[in-house]
């Protein structure tokens, strides 16, 4: 099934997302750990803490902000051009098209499941595996993941005492780091399966 991209020629190009991987592999990492390392660093050096970080506090809060919104618009681009692979490898029969994958995340209650199928198939088009909506655990983890940390966000929102916010800051923080971990996982998953697309015409992704 996959093999049928090499009768496309050069029509149109698979692009080799390693190096794009690798640079969003970065960025969640800089996001995931952001947080901890200022929790650490307020609760082991309490002193500088105070003395560099609290005057900046609103700057230091703007640049996790930023690199946050980085992150999610450059995993957004990553889903779209792994979505463009599969329709340059003719793969058939594709529920999703590459912008639909995205923009699932932003519709109110099918965001819960619809974006989880979109890179369930994603995953297993690249993987040459049929049909495209059986469930894989590395995928299915991954999400399970990213809805937890939807509702401990909120959950650490509605938190009222210092203590309790502290504990679900922490356990956030966790999460977030795990989180990361299976993400990363998953989109190195893919990208190296859709190495194996059609190896006679991968494009670099930023050629």
């Amino acid at each position: 099934m996959i093999g049928a991209g090499a009768k496309r020629g050069n029509e149109v190009a698979i692009r080799d997302l390693r190096s794009l991987t690798a640079i969003l592999a970065l960025m969640i990492v800089i996001d995931a750990l952001w947080n901890p390392i200022v929790l650490a660093w307020a609760g082991i050096f309490s002193p500088s803490f105070h003395a560099v970080v609290l005057p900046v506090a609103s700057m230091v809060d703007g640049v996790a902000a930023v690199v946050k919104f980085a992150t999610m618009i450059l995993f957004s681009f990553w889903i779209y051009v792994a979505g463009r692979n599969l329709i340059a490898a003719d793969v058939p029969d594709l529920e999703f098209t590459p912008a639909s994958r995205i923009w699932w995340f932003a519709v109110p209650i099918a965001s819960f499941f619809k974006p989880y199928q979109g890179m369930r198939e994603l995953w297993n088009a690249s993987h040459d595996v049929a049909p495209y909506d059986i469930n894989d655990n590395l995928v299915a983890t991954w999400w399970a993941l990213w809805l937890l940390s939807l509702f401990g966000g909120s959950a650490l929102g509605l938190a009222s005492s210092s203590d309790s916010s502290r504990v679900l800051l922490w356990a956030s923080c966790a999460l977030h780091i795990v989180l990361g971990i299976a993400a990363i996982l998953v989109i190195r998953g893919i990208a190296e399966a859709q190495v194996k697309l059609d190896g006679s015409n991968l494009a670099e992704v930023f050629a």
